[in-house]
């Protein structure tokens, strides 16, 4: 009778040990996963940048009113709004929203720098507390 006690007790270890690793590994999971969409945000930014501006060399102020154009432009902003509103779960989110607020183009819009340092003081707020 103690034996099946103990082997009921070790099982219900075993069990609750494996359940709280199991409970870990989502959790790691969604935290590089919301990081890697804050570092492929930080990197597309530069990238519609120079998209938008490749518009603009070859067709003037013309460019603005094209579609390629307005799509490089809202996509931009879906990645800036993405930055601002996503929170950063460990060291990689942080630093893609540290380095898109050092890109030229981010610095000149007040208003979405603002909003991505907001969130930035936020998530090391977060994080540090």
């Amino acid at each position: 009778m103690t034996q099946a006690k103990t082997t009921d007790t070790t099982s219900r270890r075993r069990f609750l040990a494996a359940a709280a690793g199991a409970a870990i590994v989502p959790t790691a999971a969604v935290a590089a996963s919301a990081d890697a969409a804050l570092e492929a945000a930080a990197a597309a930014v530069p990238e519609a940048d120079r998209a938008m501006s490749a518009l603009l060399d070859a067709h003037g102020d013309d460019a603005v009113d094209r579609s390629d154009y307005l799509a490089s432009e809202k996509e931009r902003y879906g990645h800036l709004e993405m930055l601002a509103t996503v929170p950063a779960i460990g060291t990689a989110g942080l630093l893609a929203k540290a380095r898109t607020l050092q890109v030229r183009s981010v610095m000149d819009d007040v208003y979405r720098s603002q909003e991505i340092a907001l969130s930035l003081a936020e998530d090391l707020g977060g994080l540090l507390s």
